[in-house]
């Protein structure tokens, strides 16, 4: 260890927790700027060892791995993180950049127990209105890939404290996409992907009634939610909700034919729906014209199977009807996809799969003009 890291950290040892969290959040923000100029190749090391230490307070002086913190020393913790997040003046670009890769480096993917702080943490900047840590947030999801295994488990627990556990809490959610659309789009997005069912038995796996009120909501109020992503400036790869959401309104007919619900459940699908077609109508085409994709068809691909599947193991007039409209949604979101330019990819894989399909007139139509347009 070198003699400035040794010092570093005597210094942060003279601070009771939180008080050395704090300092230590200040001195790594400091080691990044000076890792990114390239001054030092070791700073990110150092800060990884101080973030262990003393932040989340994972192991001792000697490198032993600790208890893990008390519920009142998590509460601090999180207070702390929350507070050193708020900028405390006009900071610019540069601030934010840092700022977001300190939060990436608090939260390397993978770690469990960190995930557990970073739950509580979105939830507690939710209820706060704590913008910078839902942008911070919003940049990590989109950076580790919204649909990977630690977004899934970041929305399965925000999904838990405001829908789960206390749903009237979810009123508070309602001006998420104008505070943080950024996050806002990418929880859509893997919520989306949260409610799709893996297992060929299945069908579809509905999310919570509550849940459908305020996706609805929020993509009905703000057409340009789900494009949201794809107006940063990060350069990976985006994926919107739209696939993911259009696929809950097109197989829930399937899945409320064998479970019946009331006719409020059923009209928030159609609702959303509709709102989708909007937001692609109304949005969706400059933004595809800008050379952003929104929409694969790789992405409708499991889509059409598990309706051809469902077709195959079900029969008798509730199933026709349930099957009419499924075909009628799937039909309606691929045909505003290529109007808007919006879908894109091998679009002749997808007319492969639509012939697994009954006879369906607007997919028929689809077909055709696709059909020809390939000649």
């Amino acid at each position: 260890m070198s003699a400035s890291a040794s010092e570093l950290k005597h210094t942060l040892r003279k601070a009771d927790f939180p008080a050395c969290a704090r300092e230590a959040l200040d001195r790594i923000e400091q080691l990044c700027i000076a890792s990114d100029t390239g001054r030092n190749a070791k700073n990110m090391e150092i800060a990884t060892d101080i973030m262990t230490e003393f932040v989340f307070c994972e192991t001792d002086r000697r490198g032993s791995r600790r208890r893990k913190l008390s519920c009142i020393q998590e509460l601090q913790l999180l207070e702390a993180l929350s507070d050193y997040f708020k900028p405390s003046f006009s900071g610019g670009l540069s601030s934010d950049a840092t700022r977001h890769a300190v939060f990436a480096s608090l939260f390397p993917h993978g770690n469990a127990d960190r995930l557990h702080v970073l739950v509580k943490l979105v939830s507690m900047a939710i209820s706060t209105k704590n913008i910078p840590v839902l942008s911070a947030t919003g940049m990590w999801m989109q950076q580790l890939g919204c649909t990977s295994k630690g977004s899934l488990d970041l929305a399965e627990g925000v999904v838990k404290d405001y829908f789960d556990l206390v749903p009237k809490a979810a009123s508070v959610l309602q001006d998420l996409p104008r505070l943080a659309p950024q996050f806002t789009a990418n929880f859509l997005t893997a919520v989306a992907e949260m409610y799709s069912v893996k297992d060929k038995k299945q069908v579809f796996a509905p999310p919570p009634e509550i849940l459908m009120e305020v996706v609805h909501q929020w993509i009905d109020q703000n057409p340009t939610l789900c494009l949201a992503a794809l107006l940063t400036n990060v350069a990976v790869t985006v994926v919107t909700p739209f696939a993911g959401l259009f696929k809950w309104c097109i197989l829930s007919p399937l899945y409320y034919c064998n479970h019946p619900q009331s006719n409020d459940c059923r009209l928030l699908y159609s609702q959303l729906h509709l709102a989708l077609i909007k937001s692609l109508m109304k949005c969706g085409q400059p933004i595809a014209a800008n050379g952003k994709t929104v929409m694969l068809v790789q992405q409708f691909l499991p889509t059409v199977e598990a309706l051809a599947r469902w077709q195959r193991d079900n029969s008798g007039d509730r199933a026709a009807e349930a099957i009419e409209l499924a075909l009628d949604r799937l039909a309606q979101a691929v045909q505003i996809g290529l109007f808007t330019k919006c879908l894109i990819g091998n679009k002749e894989e997808l007319l492969q799969c639509f012939d697994s399909l009954p006879k369906h007139q607007l997919l028929g139509i689809i077909m055709r003009k696709q059909s020809s347009s390939e000649c």
